[in-house]
């Protein structure tokens, strides 16, 4: 009876479906059950009541860590190595051993990328301002191209941040009346200004296989030495990890697969983002070389969003999470803080239930 009710209540928390208020009612009708006539433990994901960790022991434990790696994928703007140091701290404590210590460089791994674009966009900026002899015609036609893929971008995400406010203001006119949406502290679309360097990925086919590049030269060894790969992508970082495994799935040149991949705050989900993806991707299948891919979006991150069927071929969505350490007004919450919540140390939601539950699972 206990299985039973935890596969409904998994179910529930699981399948966007489920109207949010039939889910609320449902589930609290059940606690409320549970907690009267002591039936045993309900493990339920998310914030409402959280699952045990699956922690594996013995012969049933996973994976030793020499066969195990931890990818991890950045977004824009610029990061340098060791990026990922306060990620894993946030989920090594529910890591189970799986990466053993988590080394970097060993059984953790970064995939760094942000230098290639800061120099692209800044040499092609800089070509393109020549005038008279020193004009560079075809540097100024590409400039012009990453341009207006930027500004697609920054409009589609302003009106996510549109959308984001009158949703609030609507919940809590009168807070917003004290506090203007302008004034909030904090409030800002994530990257945003390190859009133009980040569109010249979309727009220049030599860039963007560079940043390829660099993805499946940590990735592709991995696959082809008998380990097994976990990806965490986070941001803009979901579509160079997307399209490298992709690229590495239609190679053949690997043989090995990533347990897990993971896309967390996806610029995926942005429509000038999935209109641009190479010709062959834009179908959103599934790579062949991933066995499950899960897609996780907080309330108020407004990169990301869902992916499933939209087109693409993601296993799991879990949207509207609980942006953990992110203060604001009502259904109101800061993007920037939003967006980087997945990997704060206190969301045991996000680190002990989805990132260590799928990875430490047998």
């Amino acid at each position: 009876m206990c299985q039973e009710l935890n596969n409904l209540v998994m179910r529930l928390m699981t399948d966007p479906s489920v109207p949010a208020d039939v889910r609320d009612h449902v589930l609290n009708a059940v606690l409320e059950q549970l907690r009267r006539g002591g039936v045993g433990q309900l493990q339920v994901p998310g914030t409402l009541l959280a699952p045990q960790p699956q922690v594996f022991t013995g012969a049933a434990a996973a994976a030793p860590a020499s066969t195990r790696r931890l990818v991890y994928v950045h977004g824009i703007c610029s990061h340098v190595s060791g990026y990922s140091d306060s990620m894993w701290h946030a989920l090594m404590p529910f890591a189970s051993n799986v990466f053993g210590a988590g080394t970097l460089g060993q059984t953790r791994l970064e995939v760094l990328w942000s230098d290639i674009v800061n120099h692209a966009s800044n040499a092609l900026g800089a070509a393109a301002i020549g005038t008279g002899a020193t004009a560079q015609p075809a540097a100024l036609s590409s400039e012009r191209n990453r341009q207006k893929a930027a500004s697609e971008i920054r409009d589609a995400l302003s009106d996510r941040a549109d959308q984001h406010q009158m949703i609030a203001s609507a919940s809590a006119p009168a807070a917003f009346g004290a506090a203007p949406m302008a004034a909030l502290d904090g409030f800002s679309i994530p990257g945003l200004s390190c859009v133009d360097d980040f569109s010249i990925y979309l727009t220049s086919n030599s860039i963007r296989q560079q940043i390829i590049d660099r993805f499946t030269s940590i990735v592709g060894p991995q696959l082809n030495s008998g380990v097994q790969i976990d990806i965490i992508s986070h941001s803009w970082g979901t579509v160079v990890a997307y399209e490298g495994l992709r690229q590495l799935a239609a190679s053949g040149t690997t043989s090995g697969f990533v347990r897990n991949f993971f896309t967390v705050g996806a610029a995926l989900s942005i429509g000038p983002v999935k209109s641009r993806l190479l010709e062959t991707n834009q179908d959103g299948q599934k790579p062949s070389n991933v066995r499950q891919w899960i897609n996780l979006n907080a309330r108020g991150d407004l990169v990301g969003g869902t992916l499933k069927g939209r087109p693409f071929q993601v296993d799991t969505d879990y949207v509207n999470l609980d942006p953990v350490g992110c203060p604001g007004f009502s259904v109101f919450v800061s993007p920037i803080c939003a967006h980087s919540s997945y990997f704060v140390d206190a969301n045991v939601a996000v680190n002990r239930d989805l990132f260590a539950r799928y990875i430490t699972s047998l």
